[in-house]
């Protein structure tokens, strides 16, 4: 049925919630303060709803600058301006953190959001799906699989959307079989690489991504991955990114597009900033965990005593190794290859003069988080650690582990790697109760 609702919040997933009656309406591409008509499914109860007209736009609604947004599923908040943005973001992750952790909104230094530098036009890699009907690369529409060709991409950095939109036809034109394409962009090299997913990966597959590579000039290498696992490389797919784009000298790291890497390279800069500031490494012996591509790895060993370094995705860890050879021995690194739990529970076992021990941790796991880290890290002996998270659900769960082994959060930070979408990065500083400035058992307060 057809209603009038007035929106009054954004929900953590990132739609207008509203009320009808005694219902709770989510309502995508909807703005608080909107008047909306919306199309509510008939029962009781929460309800998901579409957006049909916006009778009286609110005073946190902007023009969206693309004409796909509403259809295409990349974008869920292009059509609020930027603080309201922050603001939500901000809101969300102390919500999450007293729901999911108990951690009381005062109990801690919750400190302002870290803006992106760029709101728009900010990212370095995308995935896309091939359109054939169309012969472009695409995104989805909003929780669907159905393709939806793009123009141009608000997102993309312009010469990733450039790449994009060279790469859609070539594909096209030699019968690709890829179901996924990743691309990724280098400012420093000015080139690109794709991650090229398919059924197999054969020989002929590799003539005919060589031909690929010749058809399009700004695409310098490629990954073809295949269902079981194998994988070939196609020219020269390893890429340097800029460190920091503000500031070059900062140096690069190198990566590839089927190697995790942070998107929006600009905030990734600030995420590292914060992450060291919180971690304080200086003349420490630190342990880095879920190192992937060692995108702390740099700046930790410029400023700790020593690193150790744990990884267990192998390309992840080839990149990171050669980052640092290329270093010329700038700091003490050492490098583990498996699963950083089960490697944190071996140092705790270790015993005697050679057991290693670490004055600081840093972890930076994926969205499943590291359920167990909490007692890790107490066994482990670590006076303090700082967190870094994707997904503030998972890394309250894990904060909570934490809590109860022995810990205190003293301040968090989030940091907006992904503007025009509800997702946010999180920083938490963590500290052993009996720490300098830790909150004593039971007692949250602000440092």
């Amino acid at each position: 049925m057809r209603a009038e609702i007035d929106i009054e919040a954004l929900a953590p997933g990132g739609e207008g919630v509203g009320r009808l009656g005694g219902r709770t309406v989510f309502l995508p591409f909807a703005a608080p303060g909107d008047r909306v008509v919306a199309e509510v499914p008939a029962g009781e109860g929460v309800a998901h709803a579409s957006l049909l007209e916006v009778i009286a736009p609110g005073a946190s609604r902007v023009a969206a600058p693309c004409r796909h947004f509403g259809v295409c599923g990349g974008c869920e908040w292009l059509h609020l301006a930027y603080p309201v943005q922050l603001e939500a973001k901000e809101r969300r992750v102390a919500a999450v953190l007293e729901r999911i952790a108990r951690l009381p909104r005062d109990g801690y230094d919750l400190r302002p959001i870290v803006p992106s530098p760029a709101p728009l036009r900010y990212r370095a890699r995308a995935k896309f799906h091939q359109d054939r009907a169309s012969g472009r690369l695409a995104f989805f529409r909003r929780r669907s699989h159905e393709p939806i060709p793009i123009d141009a991409c608000h997102l993309l950095a312009p010469p990733l959307d450039a790449l994009r939109a060279a790469v859609g036809p070539a594909l096209a034109a030699a019968h690709w079989p890829a179901r996924e394409v990743a691309l990724e962009w280098s400012e420093a090299e000015g080139r690109g690489a794709a991650l090229l997913r398919v059924g197999e990966v054969t020989a002929a597959l590799k003539a005919r991504a060589e031909a690929l590579l010749s058809a399009v000039p700004g695409l310098s290498g490629a990954v073809l991955e295949g269902e079981g696992g194998a994988s070939a490389l196609v020219g020269d797919p390893v890429l340097r990114l800029w460190r920091d784009p503000g500031a070059q000298e900062a140096g690069w790291q190198r990566s590839r597009p089927d190697v995790f890497q942070q998107a929006n390279r600009g905030a990734n800069a600030l995420l590292t900033r914060v992450a060291l500031e919180l971690l304080a490494p200086a003349g420490e012996d630190v342990l880095e965990l879920f190192c992937g591509a060692g995108n702390f790895t740099g700046p930790l060993a410029e400023r700790a005593r020593s690193v150790a370094a744990v990884e267990v995705q192998g390309p992840a860890l080839e990149l990171a190794r050669a980052d640092r050879a290329e270093a010329g021995g700038r700091g003490a690194v050492r490098f583990f290859a498996g699963d950083a739990l089960a490697l944190v529970r071996a140092f705790a076992r270790e015993r005697g003069p050679a057991a290693r021990r670490f004055g600081a941790v840093l972890l930076d796991p994926p969205r499943d988080g590291v359920r167990g880290i909490g007692p890790a890290l107490r066994d482990l002996g670590v006076p303090r650690a700082v967190y870094v998270s994707c997904d503030p659900a998972t890394l309250a769960r894990d904060v909570r582990d934490c809590l109860e082994a022995g810990f205190g959060v003293t301040a968090v930070v989030p940091v907006d790697m992904f503007p025009q979408t509800h997702h946010v990065e999180v920083v938490v500083a963590l500290e052993r109760h009996g720490q300098a400035g830790a909150p004593e058992p039971g007692v949250r307060h602000r440092p």
